[in-house]
């Protein structure tokens, strides 16, 4: 009998937890409903209420973030939508196009996103496709962090989860993408023209027929990436002269098959088993490149086949392409177009150059290049 007290008081503070539990959820509900119509608001300092009430909700109660994320993500593809007629056109001066940033709800918007724990995201999908992000500054760095960083210095590596994001057809013309992570997402025909990407993880990504025309890609990994049929024109991969050290980009595996690199740079970039077939190198600077069994011939079609839909019928255009030192051992060089290509140095001990062009080409110290192939 003399147990039945210390029971009782078990039972009451049992209830008691219960009742405090209650209470948490009811107030939480409250203020979930009250963030929600404040995102409705015509006043802009509601809204802003609004979006933070949610970012403070997903720290109390990590199991309310994945619907907070599907909120969060119709209200940038409500409020930020790429016109139905397509892309909107850029104004002739490049300083008013420069000056063009999205509304201030929208960038806070993004912000909390990268701001957010990944780890609660419960399979809930970041999505923003179609949505006008033109000029969107997003980076997990602060201003005192890159202040910090001395003319030559190394970038810092934090990085903003936006893994199996869904940006098809966004508008980020301009953008600037610090330290964010992007592997595996979906991003077909999104237009990235003069971004700039720094450290920023592409690993799988889907950027076909993605528009990065001028972009500057400054250590970013591409590794697996499906960049067929995008626009690569003078898109800058790698930059030894950049203001702070960067390591080149990676293209490992990526699939470039009727991409268009024209006056592209990259000089140094590991493009190592990539698939080049059918793309347009011309011009190109590869000073340095990787490109150790790299595909650039369309001859066998089987590879390409698995991953793009479609025939391939063309080889690589290399021509004038700058190949100085490259390592090419091992590559499949079949029929590709060299002419009046830089060699020098570059390491072709392996490579297939059957029905190879190589008029002009540069070849001085180059090994693996048969004498019957072309001048030294």
């Amino acid at each position: 009998m003399a147990a039945l007290p210390g029971l009782a008081a078990a039972l009451a503070l049992l209830f008691t937890w219960r009742e405090v539990q209650v209470a948490e959820q009811g107030q939480l509900t409250s203020r979930f409903n009250d963030a929600i119509t404040n995102l409705g608001s015509r006043s802009l300092d509601v809204r802003f209420g609004g979006i933070y009430a949610l970012e403070r909700i997903m720290q109390d109660s990590p199991r309310d973030q994945p619907r907070i994320i599907s909120v969060l993500s119709a209200y940038v593809r409500r409020h930020a939508p790429v016109p139905a007629s397509g892309f909107a056109k850029e104004p002739k001066d490049l300083e008013q196009t420069l000056k063009r940033r999205p509304s201030t709800d929208v960038a806070a918007v993004m912000n909390v996103l990268a701001r957010r724990p990944p780890g609660h995201d419960g399979g809930a999908q970041l999505d923003w496709n179609r949505t006008d992000l033109r000029g969107l500054t997003l980076s997990t760095w602060g201003v005192k962090d890159l202040a910090k960083i001395p003319k030559g210095g190394e970038l810092p590596r934090t990085h903003s989860s936006f893994g199996y994001a869904n940006m098809e057809g966004a508008d980020l013309r301009h953008a600037v993408l610090a330290g964010v992570d992007l592997r595996n997402a979906f991003a077909s025909e999104v237009n990235l023209s003069g971004a700039t990407l720094l450290r920023t993880g592409l690993t799988n990504a889907q950027l076909d027929g993605a528009d990065l025309t001028r972009a500057g890609l400054l250590e970013t990994d591409l590794t697996g990436a499906d960049l067929s049929s995008a626009k690569l024109h003078e898109t800058v991969l790698g930059a030894p002269d950049a203001p702070v050290r960067t390591g080149p980009s990676r293209l490992t595996r990526a699939v470039l098959w009727d991409a268009d690199l024209t006056g592209a740079s990259l000089a140094g970039t590991d493009l190592t088993g990539a698939i080049l077939a059918d793309a347009n190198l011309t011009g190109a600077t590869l000073a340095g490149a990787h490109l150790h069994g790299a595909q650039l011939s369309a001859a066998d079609k089987s590879l390409q086949a698995k991953v793009i839909s479609g025939t391939v019928t063309d080889s690589a255009n290399l021509a004038n392409a700058d190949l100085t030192g490259a390592d090419l051992t091992g590559a499949d060089l079949r029929g590709v177009n060299l002419t009046g290509a830089n060699l020098t140095n570059a390491d072709l001990r392996g490579a297939q150059l059957t029905g190879a062009k190589l008029t002009r080409a540069k070849a001085n110290g180059a090994r693996g290049l048969p004498p019957s192939a072309g001048p030294r």
